[in-house]
């Protein structure tokens, strides 16, 4: 059974990736942050001749101060019967930046090829940008084009600084629309960095390597603040030659499915062998009490109809939900072997007891697939519970007596 729900969820993990590859994938935006080329000499004597090699290294630049305002969009898209989460995020970028951090680095500023000064936005997953963003640099708009780092594998979008080594700070907005699928992160390149994100999904996760400070979720949807210093990320604000690692510092969402029918149905197989068992002991305590014998092909078409059950829970999950298919399944089965161990007993009551046991045990399983705190709680108090009323309606059967017979 665990093979079939397996192969099913491969199956929507296949549709999940035509989705994303033609919508666009999980999305990490970083940035805004300022590279800026340098020229080292090297020089070296042999035999009275000066050699000079040139080397062309990079310094980058990350911002004081980064803010980010989001609104997202989450929507579920089809493909055949799977779905697929997706998302539109309304960014609002917000940093400050300046150049002090390459007298930090000791580097002459005679070495630095201002003129090839560069701001970067990165973002994972070009496809996703929806529209031409708007990014002002100390009020003023500026065209950007696309880059790919191919060093720092980064892509996104590049400015040029031309006038770098005249203006010493600056101040950075963009405006910009950015589609995505199940996840969007952030990296906090900013001495401080604030992230504020809210939207209608009733169902977010927050993850990555920080937690918000604040966060809400109720039914109108979700908001999540983010405030991070420097300090927590552990790296600094100028570097040279590569980027650090900083997907050991990410942060944000992920959308959830409100139900993964693949899940519960999971969590429901694993009790599978319990209801089996369950329901021929109910049928074992009823022969032995009622001196109605019950032949072992009859064990066997119950046994396959309690398996055949989840074949037909999975295939219903599908196409109507797990609740949904949890009681079409539950009852078409449940009224199946009603009317069959009336043809075993003959008599309405002995059925109609087995009809409630089996309604019993289905609703028991029901709840401890939609628990998660409090599940094994719930089932240990359950079985204990099923064991004494075993127990007690077995205290008057005399078993030497009946095995004598």
């Amino acid at each position: 059974m665990n093979d079939l729900i397996y192969e099913r969820q491969q199956r929507q993990n296949e549709a999940e990736e035509e989705v994303t590859d033609k919508w666009s994938r999980e999305q990490l935006v970083m940035g805004h942050y300022i590279s800026v080329p340098y020229i080292i000499e090297h020089k070296t004597e042999y035999e009275g001749k000066v050699s000079i090699e040139k080397e062309k290294k990079t310094i980058y630049l990350f911002p004081e101060t980064l803010k980010i305002k989001g609104e997202l969009e989450g929507e579920s898209l089809h493909r055949g019967i799977f779905d697929v989460v997706v998302y539109k995020a309304a960014l609002n970028i917000h940093s400050t930046l300046n150049f002090d951090g390459i007298g930090r680095l000791n580097i002459d500023s005679s070495q630095v090829q201002w003129d090839q000064a560069k701001l970067h936005l990165s973002v994972s997953d070009l496809r996703g940008i929806g529209e031409n963003p708007s990014i002002k640099i100390n009020g003023v708009l500026h065209s950007a084009e696309p880059y790919y780092d191919n060093h720092n594998d980064v892509s996104g979008l590049a400015v040029d600084l031309d006038s770098a080594k005249e203006v010493n700070s600056m101040i950075v907005e963009t405006k910009m629309m950015l589609k995505g699928s199940k996840e969007l992160n952030f990296v906090p390149l900013g001495k401080t960095s604030e992230v504020e994100l809210s939207g209608q999904w009733q169902d977010p996760s927050f993850d990555g390597n920080f937690l918000p400070d604040h966060r809400e979720v109720n039914d109108n949807g979700f908001k999540g603040i983010w405030e991070i210093l420097h300090f927590n990320r552990g790296y600094g604000q100028e570097f040279t030659s590569t980027l650090p690692n900083i997907h050991q510092s990410t942060f944000g969402l992920k959308l959830r499915m409100a139900v993964d029918q693949y899940q519960q149905s999971t969590r429901s197989s694993k009790y599978g062998i319990l209801i089996i068992l369950l329901s021929f002991l109910a049928l074992f305590l009823m022969e032995t009490i009622t001196k109605r014998r019950i032949h072992p092909l009859q064990y066997i078409l119950i046994g396959l109809a309690l398996i055949l059950y989840y074949t037909l829970l999975i295939s219903i999950s599908e196409h109507t939900g797990f609740n949904s298919a949890y009681i079409i399944a539950s009852s078409i089965t449940i009224v199946l072997l009603g009317f069959y161990t009336y043809t075993m007993f003959k008599e309405f009551k002995k059925s109609l007891l087995f009809t409630v046991i089996l309604s019993v045990f289905y609703t028991f399983i029901f709840v401890i697939t939609k628990e998660q705190d409090y599940a094994l709680l719930i089932g240990s108090v359950g079985m204990f519970i099923a064991l004494a009323i075993t127990m007690f309606a077995t205290k008057k059967i005399e078993w030497y007596k009946k095995v004598a017979e």
